[in-house]
């Protein structure tokens, strides 16, 4: 199947971001399906692994996960959604260790 491109877009090396970015709009619905499910289940994980214990790390897991969410209601561009999601799951998985560790 032929897919037709901007001349501006540029694919990356990586093969698994090639099947992210390069059709994002076409597959829409299937990331957002998965991205609300991973930064709903990684936000409630980080906030019962001691995010109720300080108000600064519930201030940013909520701040993360809210500005991801407002993305996809808002129907904002993908890569605006995957960059939000990817940045709640990153302040996710570094708060879930931060509390492990201390």
């Amino acid at each position: 199947m032929e897919h037709s491109h901007s001349g501006q877009e540029k694919l990356s090396n990586i093969s698994w971001l090639n099947k992210i970015f390069y059709d994002h709009e076409i597959n829409r619905y299937g990331i957002i399906s998965m991205l609300i499910l991973l930064i709903g289940c990684g936000g409630g994980i980080a906030v019962g692994l001691g995010g109720l214990n300080s108000a600064v790390q519930l201030f940013i897991l909520v701040l993360s996960t809210m500005l991801s969410l407002s993305m996809i209601l808002a129907v904002a561009p993908m890569k605006t959604i995957i960059y939000t999601a990817l940045l709640a799951v990153t302040i996710d998985i570094v708060i879930i260790v931060y509390n492990f560790l201390v």
